[in-house]
């Protein structure tokens, strides 16, 4: 675990009363075991919370040092829950595309009830995001017509990392210390966390995430 880099990530709390903002270093990421950390897992280990797939379409488990979510299936999204639940969390996790195409999806899920009911706040390596609700098993984006484009997301290859806030009926992506996105949704009000991942026409979408850590808002 590098440590020696603080991580900077100063989140405006803009939907809250005041001018109230978190900032998060070091010094209370939950390898020093400080409030207000709800669950962590830096992937050094297996827990035995996240649920877990290999097969000849798929995989999601431990890889070198991380936690990997696989597919070479086309215009398929999958994912892995540790089988929590809240109410209101703030998610951060660093990703990386490891191989596949750059027309892919990936990032956090919160609120996640089953397969048919979700909240995931998405990134891709081609610079796209977006923040979608899977309602009674029927998707789409959030105030938005289409996934939009940032410079922000480093593309490719390169490492993001990415925080989902959802409070209340607020939902807010950001990425790389930069707010993308900020939302309103009270279909859904709690649930677990996870991680998700999905590609289009193209197969083959190849994510390693690391350092999964659930605070409270």
């Amino acid at each position: 675990m590098q440590k020696k880099r603080l991580l900077f990530l100063i989140i405006s709390s803009f939907f809250l009363s005041g001018c109230m903002a978190r900032v998060l270093t070091a010094d209370n990421l939950p390898w020093v075991n400080e409030d207000p950390v709800l669950f962590h897992d830096d992937y050094s280990k297996e827990t035995g919370v996240w649920t877990l797939r290999d097969d000849t379409h798929s995989y999601a488990g431990y890889h070198q040092g991380g936690f990997r979510l696989w597919s070479n299936v086309p215009d398929y999204q999958f994912w892995s829950v540790p089988g929590l639940n809240f109410e209101n969390t703030m998610v951060y996790v660093r990703a990386q595309k490891i191989d596949g195409t750059d027309n892919n999806v990936f990032g956090v899920m919160c609120r996640y009830q089953n397969e048919d009911n979700f909240y995931a706040l998405l990134i891709g390596s081609d610079g796209y995001y977006g923040i979608i609700k899977r309602i009674e098993g029927q998707q789409s984006l959030i105030d938005q017509e289409h996934a939009d484009f940032s410079e922000l997301i480093n593309r490719g290859e390169g490492v993001n990392e990415i925080v989902a806030v959802c409070q209340d009926e607020h939902l807010a992506l950001f990425v790389n210390e930069n707010r993308l996105l900020q939302v309103q949704d009270d279909a859904l009000t709690y649930g677990d966390v996870g991680l998700i991942v999905g590609n289009f026409d193209e197969p083959g979408v190849d994510i390693l995430f690391d350092d999964f850590i659930v605070l409270s808002p």
